[in-house]
Order: C-alpha cells, then sequence, then structure tokens
C-alpha cells in the first residue's frame, strides 16, 4: 500500500482499528485537508505504521457483542461474498489469529475457501505475531471469524465492521464523526 492512500488526519489507530489497508484505498481524497495530504510521509515506515494490527480487548463486552454481532450474520456476508457484484469491493474478514500463547486480531484481504475452511493473506502488520507478515499466507476456520467488511462502491458504504464500531465508542466524538462520513461507516446497523 503506498503512502498516498493516507487521507485522513484522524490518528493511526483509528485508522487500522477499523480497516484493512485495501479498505483505506477507497477513502475519498477529499477526507484529508490538503495539508494532510502533503505532509503524508513518504516510505515504509507510513506503510508499517499506517497498517499494524491494534489490539482488541477480546474480553470487553462490547467488543463480545461485536464479535456475536459479526458471526450471526456470517452467512449473509458470504452471500455477498460469494457474488460477482461489481459495486462490492474489499471483501474482508477479521480472524483471530494465535501463535503460541499470543493472539492477534487480523483483516485478511483477499480471501476464499479452502475446502471447510479459507485461506488468504494478512492485510495488516501484526504487531506481536512473530510468524506472520503483512501479505502473509494465513489458513483460518470459520469460527476464527470475529468480523467482516466490504464496501458498496456506488452508495460509498462500508458494510459490517462490527469491531471497529465497538472501538469506535471510545474514541473523541469528532474524530469518529469524521471517521463515518470519509468511509461511509453506519454503526447503527
Amino acid at each position: 500500500m503506498s503512502s498516498t492512500l493516507l487521507r485522513s488526519s484522524l490518528p493511526t489507530w483509528v485508522l487500522a482499528a477499523c480497516f484493512s489497508a485495501a479498505a483505506l484505498s477507497h477513502a475519498p481524497a477529499s477526507a484529508a485537508p490538503p495539508a494532510a495530504k502533503a505532509a503524508a510521509p513518504a516510505g515504509s515506515a507510513a506503510k508499517a505504521k499506517q497498517e499494524e494490527v491494534v489490539e482488541i480487548n477480546d474480553r470487553d463486552p462490547a467488543m463480545q457483542a461485536a464479535f456475536k454481532k459479526a458471526r450471526a450474520s456470517l452467512d449473509e456476508f458470504f452471500k455477498v461474498a460469494d457474488g460477482d457484484d461489481p459495486k462490492i469491493d474489499v471483501i474482508s474478514v477479521r480472524v483471530k489469529v494465535r501463535e503460541g500463547n499470543i493472539t492477534e486480531y487480523v483483516w485478511v484481504h483477499p480471501f476464499e475457501r479452502d475446502g471447510k475452511d479459507f485461506k488468504g493473506k494478512a492485510n495488516n502488520i501484526p504487531s506481536k505475531l512473530k510468524k506472520l507478515a503483512v501479505g502473509g499466507p494465513l489458513r483460518f476456520k470459520r469460527d476464527d471469524i470475529v468480523d467482516w467488511t466490504y464496501f458498496d462502491v456506488k452508495a460509498r458504504v462500508m458494510h459490517g465492521n462490527f469491531t471497529t464500531c465497538a472501538q469506535l465508542a471510545k474514541a473523541p466524538a469528532n474524530e469518529v464523526a469524521q471517521l463515518k462520513k470519509a468511509y461511509g461507516l453506519d454503526c447503527k446497523r
């Protein structure tokens, strides 16, 4: 992902918490003021900073509710994901990845079915996992999926992202409003 996709003046944690790197590519150019676009750093340091995994507290009741909501709607999501609607893009899932006793929640895009399971590519840079890198292959089961998202290009609406909405509930209101407007995120669904 190039540094030119850093299109928001929002804090990095907000962007990384909310979206896979692929989803950030759909932000309108107007989402950031010109000064923020001009100040965007170039090179891999910006890439790494923007795409790092943001930790999820899976003991937080709001996050547990987000996991439950996402899992309850997985069949609906898979109908969209398995379709070929040209206006649907950035079809991603957030999965629980374990490495020994370390756990992180990583966005996966693209991904596909592989028998009863799934395979895809990590779309964030893990902060604690040592064996997984951005773009690295990842195999996972349906039970590992804790969230999903897709972007309706025509309507400019981001669907899913339940964990994001749970995280944003604790963020400053002005930043949340800007993010929701820029990315078409609707946490009321």
